[in-house]
């Protein structure tokens, strides 16, 4: 009877230890950077961004929330605007809806020019084992999965001055599945992409617990 409970004990101990392991993940990747943005918190930015996005996953939701899909690239681009004032990450930022080339821009009173393309709306799926104790005592394992929403990005900085490109690299934002709310799981994604542009930007950070 001891060594059985001593077995218990142990099975629950492995169990709990990798159930609670959390693993980090790259965010932010293909990171190619030719020039440092000196001082970005006194710099003037504008932002514009391709008027397309592939929406593999997640369709109904995406359609409900944004009958086109410029209407989804403007409220990126508007988010991005109000956290980086939020988070004091350039001087000023300007969004250009009408534009959706570089050539196409005004950026007389700018000192960077930010670009969003490549959005990607597409899902994932993890299947989690479980331990759990039988009616004989033995240990039995159950699968559960989870759904999850997920949003790439690219971006690209260019000298506004020569039109130059200093630093490109693409963002994923993901969410998991709760109860249903699809938009919620959504627009969770959408923030947390929009939060890794801004942190990569301001502290380099790219990597964060696995979600």
């Amino acid at each position: 009877m001891k060594r059985k409970s001593v077995l218990i004990i142990v099975f629950f101990t492995i169990l709990f230890s990798l159930s609670s392991c959390k693993v980090n993940k790259q965010y932010v990747q293909y990171i190619s950077k030719k020039e440092d943005i000196k001082t970005p918190e006194t710099k003037k930015v504008i932002v514009f961004a391709t008027d397309d996005v592939r929406v593999n996953n997640f369709k109904k939701t995406f359609e409900k929330n944004f009958p086109q899909k410029v209407d989804f690239t403007f409220n990126f681009m508007n988010e991005f605007s109000e956290k980086g004032f939020e988070n004091n990450l350039f001087s000023n930022i300007s969004i250009d809806r009408k534009s959706f080339k570089y050539d196409d821009l005004n950026t007389e009173n700018s000192d960077y020019v930010i670009y969003f393309s490549n959005f990607e709306i597409s899902n994932r799926v993890e299947w989690n084992s479980t331990g759990a104790m039988g009616m004989n005592g033995m240990g039995m394992n159950t699968s559960t999965s989870v759904e999850y929403c997920v949003i790439n990005v690219k971006v690209e900085i260019y000298d506004a001055k020569n039109g130059k490109e200093i630093l490109d690299f693409v963002v994923i934002g993901g969410e998991s599945v709760f109860m249903f709310d699809f938009t919620k799981t959504f627009n969770k994604a959408k923030e947390r992409a929009v939060q890794h542009i801004i942190n990569y930007l301001k502290t380099g950070k790219t990597e964060y617990k696995k979600y």
